[in-house]
C-alpha cells in the first residue's frame, strides 16, 4: 500500500528543524556572551548570533507559508461544497431580494 505523506509534511519538518537550530545558537550565543573578551569571544558571538537571526527568519518564512496553505486548503474546501438549499434563500424576503435604499 502506498500512502502519500502530508503535502505540508516536509515544511512542517523543516520548520522544527529551524526551531532546534535557533535554540541552539541562542544556548551559544548565550554562553559566547558570557565567555572572557577575546577575539574567539567575538568570533562566536557574531557566528552564533549570525545563525540564530537566519534560523529565526527562515522559520518565520516557513510558519506564515503554512499557515497561507492552511488557509488556501480551507478556502478550496469551502468552495468545493456544494450549496446547501438554505443558502440560496439568504437574503431574500417574501419572495424578492433585498434591494438597498438609500436614505
Amino acid at each position: 500500500m502506498n500512502t502519500a505523506p502530508h503535502p505540508t509534511a516536509r515544511a512542517r519538518r523543516s520548520f522544527w528543524m529551524l526551531v532546534v537550530i535557533a535554540a541552539l545558537s541562542m544556548g551559544a550565543l548565550s554562553a559566547a556572551l558570557n565567555a572572557d573578551p577575546g577575539p574567539a569571544a567575538g568570533a562566536a558571538v557574531a557566528a552564533s548570533g549570525t545563525v540564530l537571526a537566519i534560523s529565526l527568519t527562515l522559520a518565520a518564512r516557513v510558519l506564515l507559508a503554512l499557515d497561507h496553505a492552511r488557509r488556501s486548503a480551507r478556502q478550496r474546501r469551502r468552495t468545493s461544497q456544494p450549496p446547501s438549499p438554505r443558502a440560496a434563500d439568504r437574503g431574500r424576503v417574501r419572495g424578492r431580494s433585498r434591494q438597498r435604499t438609500l436614505r
